[in-house]
């Protein structure tokens, strides 16, 4: 029995739809204190949580200290909740493409850090580069895997 072009339609039908790809920051991250910057490991998160949807809505969990914020990556100040109440806290993230996450940290409207977040090998390491507000020379960089 030979293969037609009419089997190969009603195969392909059969088919499952293709779904869009996941967002490459969606999943567990933790830190890798080895390939980051010396004492950094003392000022950064131990791990993150994300979930970016292709309409730019976002879901950032830092889980050791219970902070959650949510909103749209389109740099409009989002409020940090935090297990131990952080009151003023904001948080602010711009998407520049698929692969980097621009972030600004605020309180009471007054700038306290920023940070950029790349993402490298193949969506299975990011490198966050932040610094407090204003004086990027004071950069550290911090990797996170993919859990």
């Amino acid at each position: 029995m030979g293969f037609t072009l009419a089997t190969a339609l009603l195969l392909a039908s059969l088919a499952p739809a293709a779904t869009p790809a996941e967002n490459p920051w969606n999943g567990t991250w933790v830190l890798d204190a080895s390939r980051s910057t010396p004492g950094a490991k003392d000022q950064a998160a131990d791990g993150y949580r994300f979930t970016l949807q292709p309409d730019g809505q976002i879901k950032w969990e830092i889980p050791s200290l219970g902070e959650v914020v949510t909103g749209k990556t389109d740099g409009v100040p989002m409020e940090i909740h935090r297990t131990k109440p952080a009151p003023g806290l904001t948080l602010s993230v711009i998407a520049e493409g698929p692969e980097v996450l621009i972030y600004k940290v605020a309180r009471n409207g007054k700038p306290e850090g920023e940070g950029r977040m790349t993402l490298v090998e193949n969506g299975k390491a990011w490198v966050d580069i932040s610094w407090p507000a204003g004086q990027p020379q004071y950069a550290g960089e911090v990797v996170y895997v993919k859990r």
